[in-house]
């Protein structure tokens, strides 16, 4: 069911509403515990849907003290496994195979961090890949194991979400450490100035 289970009025949905219809169909989320998190995931609906190709958000909560770390490692999870593609595909660059192979690797390999681009020629790689008939061993296991990362072709866009408390009070030290590390991944604080979830009681950012 595409509804959260957010109070009525509620703002915060606005926002990743939004964003999911910028990036969603590629997105990967780290929801701290609190509001967001209650209305992410209040059995049986969820806000988090899926386009006419079945691609959505993926979404998971962590604790309130460490969710940017737990998205950074979401994040570093799936470079891991694309720098594991590029590799194979590097490595069948210097294979004899066919034209068409070695243009949609290229192609990938200039645009992988992008990511519209990296949608459009993720999908050719793959219609490559699938008529491949090469009966040379090392070539089928290079290529066999880029067919078994083939949801990683495409770049994600990981996202790290959370409220005030956990952003400046409880979880600071972490997003700190995150935002200093210079990786690719979005932070988007619902600053309502108050630990909702809890009662009300006062945040760093309460006036």
């Amino acid at each position: 069911h595409e509804f959260s289970g957010a109070c009525a009025g509620c703002g915060e949905t606005a926002y990743i509403k939004v964003i999911t219809q910028l990036f969603g169909d590629r997105m990967m989320i780290a929801n701290a515990t609190g509001c967001s998190s209650i209305w992410g995931a209040s059995a049986p609906v969820t806000p988090y849907t899926v386009n006419e190709k079945g691609q959505g958000p993926s979404w998971a909560n962590s604790l309130f003290e460490d969710n940017a770390e737990y998205g950074l490692g979401m994040y570093l999870g799936v470079k891991q496994m694309r720098n594991k593609i590029e590799d194979n595909m590097r490595s069948l660059l210097e294979l004899p195979i066919g034209e068409d192979m070695k243009s949609a690797f290229n192609e990938w390999l200039s645009t992988k961090e992008s990511g519209a681009e990296s949608r459009r020629i993720s999908e050719q790689v793959l219609a490559v890949l699938e008529k491949d008939t090469t009966a040379d061993e090392a070539t089928k296991t290079l290529i066999n194991e880029i067919k078994e990362r083939k949801d990683y072709l495409v770049k994600r866009s990981q996202w790290i979400l959370g409220g005030d408390g956990w952003a400046y009070d409880i979880g600071y030290g972490g997003l700190d450490q995150v935002m200093a590390s210079g990786e690719d991944v979005n932070v988007l604080v619902f600053d309502t100035e108050i630990y909702s979830n809890t009662g009300g009681q006062a945040s760093k950012s309460t006036p």
